[in-house]
């Protein structure tokens, strides 16, 4: 930047030597020919016209620029660990792998097949193992009602999700109202109704625990839809009593079911293990009335520390036996160290490879770098996260957009100066190579939608200051005026105070500097 304002000021003594050449030699051609003809009409003076630049809202950007090279994040020589002969080549050049992944196989047999059966049998002792730690020496009840069937008796084995019971509740019933389509769509479950006992005519409270959407067609009625409702059971309620189930919405409307049904027993309740093993004994029996939280069986127990030692002896061989398996296939055969595209290949099969030369050479392209060599007196306007254009010599004036990624903690000195690796990610890198050349322009300070004029437009005095030139409103002659700059950028500068959009400035040099 400190360039071209040294440019535009040799450029205003330029303008200003010629605006006193062509006033003189107007003045003196006038004088002439007066004098020649006095009687002559008076000639007016043609004054230079200068093109204009129109003070416009836009963008403004300042870049710094420089060289650099493009480098792929990553690059790995692979060399197998032990010598012989490749069996399986696993991978070609230009084929993108993942760290871990295996390239070649050196003698190898059935290695991997033995790997595969190990983990099986890891999986399986560890599952063993857990449901003997989650064993549980006795099955409680979750529930409250009475005994409908016991489903299971002693030595039988049962698994967590093993029905043991099955309950119904006394404290309860149960009726279906048979309500319309449009009906049903007013109840939600949890809500809160009225039951009137036709055969006592008296009302008890309930709630809904089940809307049926879908209906059905009966006899006599055509389509219904039931509602659940459960009742608390009171003394003189029985299964088999009839009732309607009632509800009344804010507005008053009125919504009862088409026709009394009678109450039953409430569906049954299902009382699950909860764990693995045998049942041991049995402490409840059928129409028993139980509470929740009321144990039902006791469970084996005889066997379960010694089985839980021996499970996990087992487990312990499994991984020994894994590991040494691991060890064993690790020399035979050469994985992938990381990430990336295989560049360079020097294996085949049924050869050895050379012991000089890298067998696989990988190189990681998903997040090529373009390294830009920045100068020690750019490098403090340098943020991370800073829009890049790069242009790669390779592809001529495309740019490659990027952002700034990481800045070094020291530089390097080259010549007389010192200039500082500064890395750029880019987004579009699959046609770059390592080892690229090129050049960029990195955006340190960057407004939208502010006031602007071409940078040669512009004389600059001082940080923050300008001068441009205006026609004299009187005169018409061009007149310096100050104004007040902010971002100056590569082709605009920002105008903060001074001139107002749509004002005009003369450009005295139409060509630029």
């Amino acid at each position: 930047m400190e360039k071209k304002k040294i440019k535009i000021k040799k450029k205003w003594i330029i303008i200003a030597a010629v605006v006193v050449v062509l006033g003189g030699g107007g003045y003196y051609g006038y004088s002439y020919f007066k004098g020649k003809d006095a009687a002559t009409e008076e000639m007016p003076m043609e004054k230079p016209s200068f093109p204009t630049a129109t003070v416009e809202m836009g963008e403004v950007k300042k870049v710094i620029f420089s060289s650099g090279t493009v480098e792929a994040k990553a690059r790995e020589e692979v060399k197998p660990e032990i010598s012989g002969k490749v069996q399986r080549l696993l991978v070609k050049e230009g084929q993108s792998v993942k760290k871990g992944d295996v390239l070649f196989t050196v003698d190898s047999a059935d290695a991997q097949l033995e790997i595969q059966k190990q983990e099986l049998s890891i999986l399986r002792a560890q599952k063993e193992l857990n449901e003997l730690k989650n064993k549980k020496d006795s099955i409680h009840s979750d529930k409250t009602g009475k005994v409908k069937e016991v489903l299971v008796k002693e030595g039988d084995p049962v698994t967590p999700d093993t029905v043991v019971a099955k309950l119904t509740s006394t404290d309860y019933l149960k009726i279906s109202g048979k309500f319309s389509a449009y009906e049903a769509e007013q109840f939600r479950v949890g809500q809160q109704v009225k039951v009137f006992i036709t055969t006592s005519l008296y009302y008890v409270d309930g709630v809904i625990t089940d809307i049926d959407l879908v209906g059905k067609k009966e006899k006599g009625v055509g389509g219904v839809h039931n509602v659940d409702v459960l009742v608390k059971k009171p003394g003189a309620l029985y299964v088999g009593d009839t009732g309607e189930v009632q509800y009344t919405d804010a507005q008053g409307t009125l919504y009862a079911s088409q026709m009394a049904t009678p109450f039953e027993l409430p569906d049954e309740m299902e009382i699950l293990a909860g764990t693995h093993g045998k049942i041991g004994k049995v402490n409840v029996e059928k129409d028993d009335d139980i509470k929740a939280g009321q144990l039902l069986f006791k469970m084996d127990m005889t066997s379960s520390d010694l089985e839980l030692q021996e499970k996990e002896l087992l487990l312990k061989e499994s991984l020994l036996t894994m590991e040494q398996k691991k060890r064993e296939i690790a020399k035979k055969q050469v994985e992938a160290p990381i990430n990336g595209v295989i560049t360079k290949l020097n294996v085949k099969e049924g050869e050895t490879p050379s012991s000089g030369d890298p067998a696989v050479v990988i190189m990681d392209t998903t997040s090529v770098y373009f390294v830009a060599a920045v100068d020690e007196i750019d490098i403090p306007a340098i943020k991370l996260g800073q829009s890049v254009d790069v242009f790669v010599t390779a592809f001529g004036n495309k740019p490659f957009k990027g952002k700034v990624t990481e800045l070094p903690k020291e530089g390097t000195k080259e010549d007389k100066s010192v200039r500082f690796a500064v890395k750029i990610e880019l987004t579009d890198t699959k046609d770059m190579k390592h080892g690229m050349t090129g050049d960029c322009d990195i955006y340190v300070e960057q407004k939208e939608n502010v006031k602007r004029l071409p940078i040669n437009a512009v004389e600059f005095l001082e940080e923050g200051k300008g001068s441009v030139m205006v026609k004299d409103p009187g005169t018409g002659d061009p007149t310096p005026k100050e104004v007040a700059i902010g971002v100056e950028g590569t082709d605009f500068v920002e105008i903060v105070d001074g001139l107002k959009e749509g004002e005009e400035v003369l450009m005295m040099n139409g060509e630029g500097m």
